[in-house]
C-alpha cells in the first residue's frame, strides 16, 4: 500500500527550525519545503520529466514570500502541465524570459536606445523634455509590441484639446521614430503612429513673426545698433540680422568655423544635419567681418559670442528674443527666427534675387530641374554680392554708409 503523506499546516511551516543538516518537510504530490542550516526555507516541486522519465525539481520560491497556499497553487498548475506532457520548469522559464523581454522592450527602453542615435544638441533635448515626459508617463512602461492606436490617442488627444498643435505633431513624429527603431531591431511589427495621419486638428499655420514694413525695419535696425544691453548680445543680434541664419547657428558659431582669408563661414546646420546633410559655405559681408574683428579681443572662448556667465558656453537660447522684447518688439511682431523671413521676402521682392539662391543661403536644400541638389559652394560669388547688398541696405536704414 503506497505511503500517504500528511499535508502540512501553516503552523508547522512557520515553526520549522534549522538543524545541523538540510532537511525537508513533505506536503505531498511533489511539494516539499527545504530547510537549510541557516534557517532559509524554500518550496520545491519534485516531478518526473515528460518523455525522458528522469526526476527533476522546480524551485517555486522562498517562504514566507511564497505562502503554503500559494505553493500549493503552483503545484496544481505543475500537475496540469505534466498531464499535457509539458515540463513545468521549462514552461515557467519560458514565461519568465517573455516577461523579461517585455520589460526590456518597453517604450522607454527603446526610446532610451533610440535617442542617442539622433545626436541632438542639449538645447534641442531641453526643448523636447516637456513632451518626452508626457509620452513616457502614459506609454513608457508598455511593451512596444503591444502599443496600439488607442494607446497613442490617449497620449495625444489631451494635447489636441489644449490646441498645442505644433507640440502634438512633434510628439507624434517622435513616437513614430521610436516605433520605427523598434521594428528595425525586431521588437515590434507595426508602427501605430503611422495610422494617426489626418486624425487630429492641425490649427492655423503660423510662422515666426517678422517685420516687413520698411519704416518699422528701420526702427528695428536702429534699436539694435544702440541697444544698451550686454555687448555680446548686441553684436550677436547685429550679426544675426546680417546673416539671417538660424539663431542657434549664430549662438554656437565658433572661431574655427570662420575662414578670414576666404571671408566665409563654414558649418553644417544642426537642424538639418541628419536629413539634408547640407554643408554651408556662406560668404561674409564687410559688416559681418567687422563684427567678428570687434569680437576677437573681447574674451577668450571657442565661441564667437560666448555666454555672459561662462566662456565655455554660447549665449543662451532666450537671449535674442528677450533683447527684442526690451527694445519694444514683442513676440507677435518680431522674433529672432523672423529675421530669416524678413530677408527671404525682401531679397526676392525688393532686390529681385533668384529665390533658389536665397533658399540656399537660408540653408535649405535646393534642386535643379533634373532633381539634383545644388552643391554647397553653388553661386558663391553671386551670394557674396547678395549678402553685401543686404548688409548695405541695413546700413542705409540706420543712416550709415558702406564700410570703407
Amino acid at each position: 500500500m503506497p505511503r500517504i503523506t500528511r499535508a502540512l499546516t501553516n503552523t508547522e511551516v512557520s515553526r520549522a527550525k534549522s538543524k545541523d543538516k538540510i532537511y525537508y518537510l513533505q506536503d505531498g504530490n511533489g511539494l516539499r519545503l527545504k530547510i537549510l542550516t541557516s534557517g532559509t526555507k524554500t518550496w520545491y516541486f519534485e516531478y518526473i520529466k515528460p518523455y525522458t522519465d528522469k526526476p527533476d525539481s522546480y524551485r517555486i520560491g522562498r517562504y514566507p514570500a511564497i505562502s503554503l497556499s500559494e505553493a500549493r497553487s503552483v503545484r496544481e498548475e505543475c500537475i496540469k502541465l505534466l498531464a499535457k506532457n509539458i515540463d513545468p520548469k521549462q514552461h515557467f522559464k519560458n514565461k519568465d524570459d517573455i516577461e523579461k523581454k517585455k520589460l526590456a522592450n518597453d517604450f522607454k527602453s527603446v526610446f532610451d536606445e533610440w535617442l542617442p542615435t539622433k545626436n541632438y544638441s542639449q538645447g534641442t533635448l531641453d526643448k523636447m523634455q516637456n513632451y518626452i515626459d508626457e509620452v513616457l508617463a502614459v506609454i513608457g512602461n508598455m511593451p512596444v509590441s503591444e502599443i496600439t492606436v488607442p494607446d497613442l490617442m490617449q497620449v495625444l488627444r489631451p494635447v489636441e484639446e489644449q490646441e498645442y498643435f505644433t507640440k502634438l505633431q512633434k510628439m507624434r513624429t517622435m513616437i513614430s521614430h521610436v516605433m520605427t527603431h523598434a521594428i528595425a531591431t525586431g521588437r515590434a511589427t507595426d508602427n501605430p503612429a503611422l495610422h494617426l495621419k489626418g486624425v487630429f486638428k492641425t490649427g492655423e499655420v503660423t510662422h515666426n513673426p517678422a517685420i516687413l514694413d520698411e519704416s518699422r525695419i528701420k526702427d528695428l535696425v536702429r534699436e539694435i545698433d544702440i541697444y544698451s544691453g550686454h555687448f555680446v548680445t548686441r553684436q550677436a543680434l547685429k550679426f544675426l540680422m546680417l546673416m539671417f541664419s538660424r539663431p542657434g547657428e549664430v549662438r554656437h558659431l565658433k572661431w574655427s568655423d570662420i575662414d578670414f582669408g576666404k571671408k566665409v563661414w563654414n558649418y553644417t546646420p544642426n537642424k538639418t544635419k541628419h536629413t539634408t546633410q547640407i554643408e554651408m559655405v556662406t560668404p561674409l559681408s564687410e559688416q559681418a567681418l567687422l563684427i567678428l574683428e570687434q569680437m576677437k579681443g573681447y574674451r577668450q572662448s571657442e565661441f564667437v559670442f560666448p555666454s555672459v556667465i561662462s566662456t565655455l558656453k554660447p549665449l543662451s537660447t532666450s537671449t535674442f528674443n528677450q533683447a527684442l522684447r526690451r527694445m519694444g518688439f514683442d513676440g507677435s511682431e518680431q522674433t529672432s527666427h523672423g529675421f530669416r523671413a524678413m530677408a527671404r521676402t525682401l531679397l526676392e521682392e525688393k532686390f529681385r534675387y533668384d529665390y533658389r539662391m536665397i533658399e540656399m543661403q537660408l540653408g535649405h536644400k535646393v534642386r535643379d530641374a533634373n532633381g539634383r541638389a545644388y552643391n554647397r559652394v553653388q553661386w558663391l560669388d553671386d551670394r557674396r554680392e547678395m549678402m553685401q547688398a543686404w548688409a548695405d541696405y541695413l546700413d542705409e536704414l540706420k543712416g550709415k554708409t558702406k564700410p570703407s
